[in-house]
């Protein structure tokens, strides 16, 4: 009886000892969902690619006209009351070369069943009483000047 104590004692350490990935091609795997730590990302690239094709379109097709320029272009989400996310992209423009005295406009895209886009005082406020997550940390700026310049 020890024997048989013994063998179950290791092949169940060894079962828990697996990777989910293993367990779940062992079979071993009983319903769980295992998130991947990079899956946040990858659930969120589709949403960038969407947002900054989407802003790039919107910026080509409604001016400003002149050479634009990007910083500060981050992508987050708002959550509603139902806990429903609503992710956007916010950031600012610059017309021209500016200088000293630039002026750097805010910008915000909204994903919604399409999208929204708001320019000035209205998006630098849109969100300011929602707790706002950052999916994205880095700047997106390069990936946004890239679809607008190739729009040109």
């Amino acid at each position: 009886m020890r024997p048989f104590a013994g063998i179950l004692t290791v092949v169940t350490l060894a079962a828990f000892a697996m990777t989910p990935a293993a367990r779940a091609q062992s079979g071993t795997e009983a319903r769980a969902t295992v998130v991947a730590p990079d899956s946040r990302k990858a659930s969120t690239d589709s949403v960038v690619h969407f947002l900054i094709v989407s802003a790039a379109t919107d910026f080509h097709s409604h001016g400003p006209s002149g050479p634009l320029h990007f910083r500060e272009v981050l992508v987050g989400h708002v959550k509603s009351s139902s806990g429903e996310a609503t992710y956007f992209l916010s950031g600012k423009f610059l017309r021209g070369q500016g200088g000293d005295n630039a002026v750097w406009t805010p910008f915000l895209t909204i994903k919604t069943s399409g999208y929204e886009q708001y320019v000035g005082k209205q998006a630098a406020t849109y969100f300011q009483d929602s707790p706002i997550v950052w999916d994205r940390p880095e700047d997106l700026s390069t990936l946004l000047q890239s679809q607008l310049d190739a729009f040109q």
